[in-house]
């Protein structure tokens, strides 16, 4: 397998590969270290996704607020067609939303195995300035990985109530179709639009933070 296997194809391998029980975890890592592929590698590939899953999210949830605002100028004989509208934006933000999700969860899952082996290694370290040395790294990169990964876990937070409301939205179209419906989804509008923007602002902030940790980890 050449080392230009790109990013994609090697953490979906990777992470097809890495069940939950740490004994499966320690077989496929040993099947990746044999092409070269060090958790440090396979930890990096899974940052970069899902960085990439974070800008994706952020898209899908910018074109659902869209399409909401769009909504509003549907006329009576196209309210069939602005369910429908809406009933695929909030389709498409979930399933989005439950890959990125996905994502985070695999980061942290490598996140957790390679700071384990990294300590058991400073602990092997007889050299005391080679282990001190170790120790700081060790140290500065753990800090650098909580504040990606609270980033993370911040904007992830924030779609569950943008969902909610999304979704309450939809039922209630579904269930009146009539000019009436449109004009009720137009009541506190606000707050739903408010609620996207500021998710894609923390989400915008989430990847500063993957971008940061990255140049960190490649420097």
């Amino acid at each position: 397998m050449p080392r230009a296997l790109t990013a994609a194809v090697l953490i979906f391998a990777a992470m097809t590969l890495l069940p939950a029980c740490s004994a499966g975890r320690s077989v496929s890592y040993k099947f990746w270290e044999s092409f070269g592929y060090e958790k440090r590698d396979l930890f990096v590939d899974q940052v970069q996704d899902a960085r990439a899953e974070q800008a994706e999210t952020k898209d899908e949830f910018q074109s659902a607020l869209d399409q909401f605002k769009a909504t509003f100028g549907f006329d009576g004989g196209d309210l069939e067609a602005a369910y429908d509208s809406l009933k695929g934006s909030y389709d498409g933000i979930e399933e989005q939303a439950d890959d990125l999700r996905d994502e985070v969860e695999k980061v942290k899952t490598i996140a957790g195995d390679l700071f384990d082996e990294w300590e058991g290694e400073i602990e092997l370290q007889n050299n005391p300035d080679y282990q001190r040395a170790m120790q700081q790294q060790f140290d500065a990169t753990q800090r650098s990985y909580n504040d990606m990964i609270a980033a993370m876990d911040r904007a992830v937070s924030k779609m569950d109530p943008v969902l909610q409301d999304f979704n309450d939205r939809v039922l209630f179209l579904k269930s009146s179709l009539n000019a009436k419906a449109i004009a009720a989804l137009q009541t506190n509008a606000d707050e739903l639009i408010g609620d996207i923007d500021a998710l894609i602002a923390e989400m915008n902030a989430s990847i500063a933070e993957a971008d940061a940790f990255l140049a960190e980890l490649e420097g």
